[in-house]
């Protein structure tokens, strides 16, 4: 199932991109997001191109109750983030990948961070929602459209946190 999001962050193209890349960040949206672990990694330089991959365990007390049964009372997440060089006006194309551990269910997509001046960009999100589970696939990827999209905007929160966390 398509699912599209466009989040607005509270920092340049550039410190976006930064921000992505920091541990700092990854502990704030473990707790935006009530995970109880939040792990990330970084390779290459978020200068350049670099890829993220973090590890989420989430709660599932939020997700549809149809859902539930697949998931039990948690889940972890496996997130991987792919970001290109920034290019002349400091715009960057990405790819993520969710995961969610032991189950059929993910989400894949493409990302592109477009600058907005010096404190402010936007996330464009475009990706495929997939339950590859025997007749209930497209029942439960409708289902949990909003709980991702829900998650997915927790970022513009977390992002918001950061921002303050770089000026106190």
């Amino acid at each position: 199932m398509k699912l599209r999001e466009t989040l607005n962050l509270p920092l340049s193209a550039a410190d976006a991109a930064a921000m992505y890349a920091d541990t700092e960040y990854t502990a704030i949206r473990r707790t935006t997001l009530g995970a109880s672990k939040a792990e990330s990694s970084v390779q290459g330089d978020p200068a350049g191109a670099f890829t993220v991959r973090t590890e989420l365990a989430m709660p599932t007390d939020r997700v549809p109750d149809m859902v539930r049964p697949f998931v039990g009372s948690a889940v972890t997440i496996h997130e991987t983030q792919a970001w290109s060089a920034p290019g002349a006006d400091g715009a960057r194309q990405g790819t993520m990948t969710l995961e969610v551990a032991g189950t059929p269910a993910g989400l894949t997509g493409t990302m592109r961070l477009v600058p907005g001046g010096e404190s402010s960009s936007s996330l464009e999100i475009d990706g495929d929602l997939v339950a590859k589970i025997p007749l209930l696939g497209p029942r439960l990827e409708k289902a949990a459209v909003p709980y991702v999209s829900t998650v997915l905007r927790a970022e513009e929160r977390s992002a918001r946190s950061y921002a303050q966390s770089r000026t106190d």
